[in-house]
């Protein structure tokens, strides 16, 4: 009996409880309204906002407004260009190298060991101390006086025959040449005798023509250290006597290494 009283205690206790804890009925004037969700402002693009009409009104909320930011363009930020120091300077060779070229001078180019010799005995007598070199090159011969406009070998051979008519013996018909069936006229250190022989063959009929003739092969050069930067050397000292040297040359010493 004691035990079902007990339990009767306990099933009240565990009804209040319920009673007034979980089942709490609350009146409709003291719920709180439920606010329904604002949605986000719509983003208007900028070609969207140049196009609108001007009557047109972005849509209102009957609860609350909205407001739209104003739309701008975007403008860049101005960049400052660099700064330029002027006008771009082609590279200069160093002061030593300028001074290096301006303080030896070469001479030549020379045919042979002896012309080459007796212009280094001319500079030693200057108060030089020339140098001698061999290299490989170009070695201007003369004034070449040439026919080149001669259709076939048959007219070549018919044109010799005329200038030889004509008085004119020391003419012949190159072998191999480039362009071919060209008569050779002779080759003249002095170009007025170059051109005094020309005008005989152009008195004939003929075309001739006059160009400098080279040989390739080996050329002397002397080089001599100047006494001062920027001297020169007076090549006219070498032109003397019978054996007369044409078209010298002065340039800069080649750099060693």
């Amino acid at each position: 009996m004691r035990a079902f009283c007990l339990l009767l205690v306990l099933v009240n206790a565990l009804y209040f409880i319920w009673s007034q804890v979980i089942d709490v009925q609350v009146g409709s004037l003291d719920r709180v309204p439920l606010r329904m969700a604002t949605p986000p402002p719509r983003i208007v693009l900028a070609k969207e906002a140049q196009s609108a009409p001007a009557d047109q009104q972005p849509e209102e909320d009957d609860d609350e407004d909205e407001t739209v930011a104003e739309v701008r363009d975007v403008v860049p930020p101005q960049v400052a260009p660099l700064e330029s120091s002027g006008t771009v300077q082609p590279a200069q060779l160093p002061p030593t190298a300028r001074q290096d070229a301006l303080a030896c001078s070469s001479v030549g180019p020379f045919a042979d060991l002896g012309q080459a010799s007796q212009a280094q005995a001319t500079l030693r007598s200057m108060g030089f101390q020339p140098r001698q070199r061999v290299e490989q090159g170009e070695l201007w011969t003369g004034y070449w006086v040439s026919v080149r406009d001669l259709p076939s070998r048959d007219a070549a051979e018919q044109a010799l025959r005329t200038i030889n008519a004509n008085g004119i013996s020391d003419v012949y018909l190159m072998p191999g040449s480039d362009p071919p069936n060209v008569l050779s006229l002779g080759v003249f250190s002095d170009y007025q005798r170059a051109q005094r022989r020309a005008e005989e063959v152009r008195a004939i009929g003929l075309t001739p023509q006059i160009s400098d003739r080279k040989r390739a092969g080996s050329v002397f050069w002397v080089d001599v250290d100047l006494k001062e930067p920027g001297q020169t050397i007076d090549t006219s000292v070498f032109q003397v006597g019978q054996s007369r040297i044409l078209r010298l040359e002065l340039r800069g010493c080649p750099q060693s290494g």
